[in-house]
């Protein structure tokens, strides 16, 4: 079959897909990503056809220049809010007002029509779409044919569907908008596509992190293994030769440089690990490392180091949270400090693996060198944190792989075509 998959503009989110993408191929089916001209390198350095569409979106020049508050789940209302008591009729709608915007912005009307345009001329029996990139259900119903969202973490937005109909019902008629049905209705408008709950959610769902990491939602849905691609990589040198000593990954770079201030610098942080018995391999740019000065003999600094070759070799991993990183760790058996970003699910999957007793959280606002250096010294020299990712790891890998989901896969394009 014709599998077409698309993708807004961003390497984390293209790599989410980068293994399926590959069982399908070696399955015998016809890939093809489509996305932003600026991703098309990406998608072709990683042995896959590409389809430009659309105008180039330079997605990390604008966050670098976007005010958190102005960022998707960086202000007031944010998808990943799971307090009760903020839940409110007015929260959830206005929440969903306002990332229509946002997500409009990372697949709009130039990006759909020509997707739309590519899906009519090379007919497709199946689209996966990335579940933030909402031209893929567009296009997939202008042709009619089955389409699955692509989760690349926990399904806020899944969830908050799920709340937001269910205060609907509460609410009176007239009161009942609701922004994602006026969002995708326009946009599926020229089209000839209508709205209804699947182009915000899919056919289906293909969720790739653990049911004990989810929540409990009454959609359809794949389970499938994520198999972490770190991109294009090289093994240096030094990582073929065996470790002497414990080794810790330290991927902390933007946020320890956010919360060093006049009182306590970059270099505070790295010089805490000094004494600890261990190698920390540390990942910072060329301007970091200048601020930073002489490091102590045991942190080996790098500027990448591809993941899926460094974690089977480390007995710690510190990161932001991020689902790649994580993943990583998760597969390899790593115990995990992590310190969590506000992007997504970063705080809910740490504080998940702390109750499995294979992290440890803190809080940006709370990380300090000394507690740095302590929590470190606890997940290396306190057992239970490597026998808790053990277990966790054995779980992860009976889930299904890509491979395993295919044939389900197969099954959705066969079983949900529109004749």
């Amino acid at each position: 079959m014709r599998v077409l998959m698309t993708v807004f503009a961003n390497s984390s989110h293209l790599f989410n897909m980068v293994p399926l993408a590959w069982a399908l191929t070696t399955a015998g089916h016809e890939v093809r990503i489509a996305s932003q001209p600026d991703n098309a390198q990406a998608i072709s350095d990683c042995g896959l056809t590409a389809v430009p569409v659309g105008n180039d979106l330079n997605i990390m020049e604008l966050a670098r220049s976007t005010p958190r508050e102005e960022m998707a789940n960086g202000g007031a209302l944010t998808l990943n809010e799971t307090r009760p008591e903020k839940l409110t009729w007015d929260y959830v709608h206005d929440t969903f007002a306002q990332h229509t915007q946002l997500y409009d912005y990372m697949a709009d009307r130039a990006m759909t029509d020509e997707l739309v345009e590519h899906a009519r001329q090379w007919q497709p029996d199946l689209v996966i779409w990335d579940a933030l990139t909402y031209a893929g259900p567009i296009a997939a119903e202008a042709v009619g044919v089955p389409h699955v969202r692509m989760l690349f973490g926990l399904d806020h937005w899944g969830r908050m569907r799920g709340i937001f109909h269910q205060l609907a019902a509460e609410q009176s008629p007239e009161d009942r908008h609701d922004p994602v049905a006026d969002w995708l209705g326009a946009k599926g408008a020229p089209y000839g596509v209508a709205f209804d709950e699947t182009l915000s959610t899919g056919r289906a769902t293909l969720a790739v992190a653990p049911p004990w990491m989810g929540f409990p939602t009454e959609l359809p849905t794949i389970s499938m293994r994520h198999i972490p691609f770190n991109g294009p990589a090289v093994v240096p040198d030094w990582l073929r030769k065996p470790a002497h000593r414990p080794r810790i990954c330290l991927t902390l770079g933007l946020t320890l440089r956010e919360i060093a201030d006049e009182n306590v610098s970059l270099g505070d942080f790295v010089r805490a690990v000094a004494d600890i018995d261990a190698e920390v391999v540390a990942t910072f740019s060329e301007e970091q490392l200048a601020e930073i000065g002489e490091l102590p003999d045991n942190v080996r600094p790098v500027d990448f180091v591809p993941l899926h070759a460094l974690l089977p070799t480390c007995s710690a991993l510190v990161h932001h949270g991020g689902g790649g990183t994580r993943t990583n760790a998760v597969m390899h058996g790593v115990p995990q400090l992590i310190v969590p970003n506000w992007l997504w699910d970063e705080r809910d999957i740490a504080q998940r693996l702390a109750e499995r007793g294979a992290a440890l959280v803190t809080e940006v606002p709370d990380l300090t060198p000394e507690r740095l250096r302590e929590q470190l010294r606890r997940l290396l020299s306190d057992p239970s944190f490597q026998a808790a990712a053990d277990e966790i790891q054995k779980e992860y890998a009976a889930l299904p792989s890509p491979n395993a989901t295919v044939a389900e896969l197969e099954r959705v394009a066969e079983r949900d075509r529109t004749p």
